[in-house]
């Protein structure tokens, strides 16, 4: 088996990328990397081969693909500032056409897509989704709709009978190894210790397990049926309840009383157009603000039948995340 990864330098890969070399060698793996980015410390001495492209630029796609049994596909762009619409579509959708298009010209023996949970529709009453929930998230949050039409994309190969493909679905990815300080939850770990920290959104978020979402994948290599999707997803708790649980672990206080999502839309609404003038990534946008309102919860029973998987308690994956922080950002600071 040669395994190619694509977004090996994330929060995913610097955990993933040691355990694929613990189960089938460093020489079975090529990690495709951005130009610019950083090898993470926990594989950069594993001897794994390193590829750098450009996830859209389709002849370089292909030749990194080329001589590879299995393909994880990770790479992608997080954002929900409207300016980087243009950009989320080039690396969210384009870039997987050019991974689709390269796996069927290799004749890739199965891609794995690890897409989002955004990709697939929610229930506004809070009730659990599951992968048949039909798309409606708005298209004023174009990382859902970017990440909707990539798995699209993998979709409509696998239904042409011509792509073995799975596809993962994560929620919000927590736990231990994220190895850079500005994630939504290394800032929230930072702002609690901080502390004390007033407010919180008022809806709620599923979450993941990092190391759940990376023995999935691996699973995900041989388990699982060829055109299904997987929600992967741990806990569905309100944001409230992750800021209780952060500031219990940091021995900090926190008051996660709900803001109203209309006036996180309006402040993500000043912080864009100061953005306009500063050059700065505002630090909440107003996409966020209204998402921030809504409680998007999903069902994690199809994964767990299909990969015989019992997902970690959100209380560890919390508790895990902030010794972490703790040892690499405080301490080592």
């Amino acid at each position: 088996m040669k395994i190619l990864v694509t977004g090996a330098t994330g929060f995913v890969g610097a955990v993933l990328i040691p355990e694929l070399a613990r189960d089938h060698g460093a020489a079975a793996l090529t990690a495709l990397v951005m130009p610019g980015d950083r090898i993470p410390c926990s594989w950069a001495g594993l001897g794994v081969r390193v590829l750098y492209a450009d996830i859209a630029d389709a002849a370089a796609v292909r030749a990194a693909v080329a001589g590879h049994s299995h393909v994880i596909h990770m790479a992608g762009l997080i954002s929900y500032w409207k300016r980087d619409r243009r950009l989320l579509d080039r690396v969210n959708r384009e870039g997987v056409r050019c991974l689709v298009d390269a796996c069927l010209a290799e004749k890739v023996e199965r891609l794995v897509h690890v897409s989002s949970v955004g990709a697939i529709g929610f229930r506004r009453d809070g009730t659990l989704a599951d992968e048949q929930t039909p798309f409606n998230w708005p298209d004023s949050l174009p990382y859902m709709t970017s990440k909707h039409a990539g798995q699209q994309v993998v979709e409509a190969a696998v239904q042409a009978g011509s792509l073995p493909a799975i596809i993962l679905n994560p929620a919000s990815i927590m736990g231990p190894g994220d190895h850079a300080a500005h994630t939504p939850h290394n800032r929230l770990y930072r702002s609690i210790w901080r502390g004390p920290l007033f407010g919180s959104f008022s809806g709620g978020l599923a979450v993941v397990d990092v190391r759940d979402l990376t023995s999935i994948i691996g699973k995900a290599l041989h388990q699982g049926r060829i055109g299904e999707s997987y929600l992967v997803v741990g806990a569905n708790l309100p944001y409230a309840e992750v800021i209780r649980q952060v500031s219990r672990c940091c021995g900090r206080k926190a008051y996660p009383f709900p803001v109203p999502a209309p006036l996180i839309a309006a402040a993500g609404a000043t912080l864009e157009l100061v953005s306009r003038f500063s050059g700065n990534r505002p630090l909440l946008t107003a996409a966020y603000g209204r998402l921030s309102g809504w409680r998007a919860y999903y069902d994690n029973s199809k994964s767990r039948r299909a990969f015989g998987h019992e997902y970690i308690a959100v209380e560890r994956t919390i508790a895990d995340g902030w010794e972490y922080y703790r040892r690499h950002f405080i301490e080592a600071s």
